[in-house]
Order: structure tokens, then sequence, then C-alpha cells
């Protein structure tokens, strides 16, 4: 069987964290044995393939496709508007909403291609003289890894290591906050306000305001400040910073008796106390110390990773650099793609930012085959993640073909 049969063929069920990754690990390795580019044409006939598997009618692949282009379902609440942006940008005059003109199948793949050639330049520009295991976190990491492993020519050049705001939560906070979204953030459910004063530095939405995430925060902004005031560079600020609350405990402790609680958008008194319950019962060690245990396990055979994600402000390659940064000689290095907005200081061998455009993000962080979770949610599912409907597949189908297509332009380019 070729790859590309296998990969038509390769419909995943389970959603644990380790089905994920290993289903990433396969897609790479499927696209790997697919020797050269294909065509517009020759993607669109696998697509029908796909469409079949799925249980979707091929004779509408146009259709499907149109209706996977709006991402219902499969975006957070602070994510949904920029991807909107960015695909009229990308496919000026697109309409996916009912009634809109399905999109030509030979433009899209063309557009898909532009999306891949944008992120296997950025990563190649950020990675070229790597020679480490690189992980790639959350949802976010399908495109990363597939465009990474195809321009290394390796699959096992980078891992996939699932972490979300979500899969932060406690089971009490996942709750609470989730039911008073609309109290805290009014009816759009996102805002850039921080209680007390100042911006989040991008959209926050009810899963932010977690202990775990909104510390995090607070803890990353004060080494960030220390280092764009040339104490030293973040990187080595940081872990140090991390550690010493891990520890102590200490603005933990200054949180709970002078506040904020709620740091996002407008206090709330049930926010408050699930927070609160939290920071008493020692929840943010709890899990740091349970997410240390899991990445160990999962990724034992990547020492001294190079740990990968986007973000404005890296919450969660940062939690990681935190936690690994005691237990792993050398420690782990963080290079985070950011819009740029938020200064960091000097880059140092521990911590690398990187600016990314609006397409880079747009390429990483949608048109997916897993999603996180988020309307399961707020219905109480516990499932931090979930396979995307059947067009959507269809979609991350061919952004994977397009994206190979990419790559392997990228290395004959660079021969």
């Amino acid at each position: 069987m070729s790859g590309l049969e296998r990969l038509v063929g390769r419909v995943p069920q389970d959603t644990t964290p380790e089905a994920f990754a290993d289903h990433l690990a396969q897609v790479s390795q499927d696209l790997l044995d697919v020797v050269r580019p294909l065509s517009a044409e020759e993607a669109i006939h696998w697509a029908r393939d796909k469409a079949r598997m799925l249980g979707l009618a091929p004779g509408r692949l146009a259709a499907h496709l149109g209706r996977a282009l709006a991402q219902s379902g499969s975006l957070g609440p602070d994510e949904a508007a920029e991807y909107s942006r960015n695909l009229q940008a990308l496919l000026p005059g697109l309409s996916t909403g009912p009634g809109g003109r399905p999109p030509d199948l030979v433009e899209l793949f063309d557009a898909l291609c532009v999306l891949g050639r944008e992120t296997v330049g950025a990563l190649r520009r950020a990675l070229d003289d790597n020679d480490r295991t690189v992980v790639f976190l959350g949802t976010d990491a399908e495109f990363l890894k597939i465009s990474y492993d195809l321009w290394r020519g390796c699959a096992g050049a980078s891992r996939a290591f699932y972490l979300s705001r979500i899969s932060l939560l406690s089971g009490p906070e996942q709750r609470i906050l989730a039911r008073t979204r609309h109290q805290v953030f009014g009816t759009g459910g996102v805002s850039d306000h921080v209680v007390g004063g100042g911006q989040a530095g991008r959209h926050v939405a009810w899963m932010d305001n977690g202990l775990v995430a909104s510390h995090m925060f607070l803890l990353i902004s004060h080494a960030r400040k220390q280092a764009v005031a040339g104490a030293d560079a973040f990187g080595e600020l940081f872990p140090l910073v991390f550690r010493e609350e891990l520890i102590h405990g200490r603005e933990q402790a200054k949180r709970r008796s002078q506040g904020p609680l709620t740091l996002f958008g407008k206090a709330c008194p049930q926010a408050d106390a699930v927070i609160r319950q939290g920071i008493d019962e020692g929840f943010f060690a709890e899990r740091c110390g349970a997410l240390a245990r899991r990445f160990r396990a999962e990724m034992s055979e990547s020492e001294n990773p190079v740990i990968v994600d986007i973000g404005a402000n890296g919450t969660q390659p940062c939690l990681l650099l935190g936690v690994l940064s005691s237990g792993l000689v050398p420690p782990p290095c963080v290079v985070l793609f950011t819009s740029g907005r938020r200064a960091w200081g000097p880059d140092s061998p521990a911590f690398r930012s990187v600016k990314a455009t609006g397409r880079f993000a747009m390429a990483v962080e949608s048109m997916k085959t897993y999603m996180t979770n988020y309307g399961g949610a707020l219905a109480g599912d516990g499932r931090a993640l979930a396979v995307v409907p059947p067009d959507q597949q269809l979609l991350a189908f061919f952004k994977q073909l397009a994206f190979h297509r990419a790559a392997l332009e990228e290395r004959c380019r660079l021969r």
C-alpha cells in the first residue's frame, strides 16, 4: 500500500494525547513515502477518495471543502475573528456562509501551498542549524510537525506533545469558569483586559482564568519585564522565577490575600472562589508535577529537546521550560513564534522569540484534524481533545497534500 493510500484510509477515532501524537507521526511517515509533489489535479483526485472514506459525496468535493473552511466549532472563542480576517486575505471574496459560492479547488490548493511555503520557510529560518529533537505543542503541532519532518526528510525529526489551556484546568475550574463566562467576559466571550489594569497581549477567554494559566501569565510578565529592563535574558530569569514560586508559592499567597483572583475580564465571586480553592489545595504545584511526569514518560527518547510553539504569551512552552529545567541536563530550549507585540528581551540558549506573520499563524492554528474540545468543555465533557467533523478532516487532508508539495519544493530549492 502506498503512502497516499495509507493516508486516505487514516481516519482517527481515539482522542487521547498519546493517540494524537501517534496519528501525527503516522501521517508524517505516510507523506514522506510520497516521493514527489502532487499537482492540484492529482490532489483533487486523492481528496475525492478521502471524501468516500469519510462518508462524504465525492461529487460535492468543493461544497464540502467550502463548508469546512468556516471551521465551525473547531476554533477557540478568541481565535475565530482572526481566522476570518486571514482567510479573506488568503482567498479574497470567499464566502463560507450559507449560499456562498464553493471555492475553486485549484485556487484553494494553490492557496494552501502558499501557507505551506510560509510554514516551511519560517521553520527553516528558525531551526536550520538545529540537531536536537523538536517537540511541537498542542493541536498546532499537526502542520508544524508535517512541515518540519518533510523538510528534514525524517518522521523522527520531531515529536508532538498535547497541551492546552483546557488541559490545565481542574474539574471545578472547568465547570465554574465555563458557567460564569458571560458574567466575566460579556456576550462576546473574549477580552484583553487584566483586572486591576493592563492588557493581556491577546484576546483571552474563560479558560485563561484557570489558576495555572493565569498565574503563568503573571510569572511570565514579571520575568519578561526584568529581561526587557536588562536584568538578564528571559530564558535565564524565568526558570528561577518559576522555581521560586513552585517551592514557596509567595505570589499565590499574595494573590489570595490581595487579589486579583479572577485575572481577566471582570471579577466574579464564583470565579474568585474556585481560584482561591486551587491556591489553598496546592493545585498549581500539583498540576506542574503531573505535567513534568507526563512529558518525561511520553518523550522519554527526546533528551535535550527544543520545544516549539506559537502564541502571544507563551504560557505552555514556558510552563514546560519551568517544570523541566531542574530535571534535564542540559535544560530544554524554547522557540516561541509570536506576534511581536510583546517584548521578551534578548535571546538566549534557553529561549528565543521569533516574529510570526498572520499567514503563518493561520497556517498553523486552523484547518487541522484534531481540535481542542472547547465546545465539549462547556457542556461538561472531560476530554480535552476531539476529532474535527468529516468535512474538516477532508480539508485537513487536502492541506496535508499542499504542505507536502511546499516542503518538497523547499528541499529541492536548497539542494
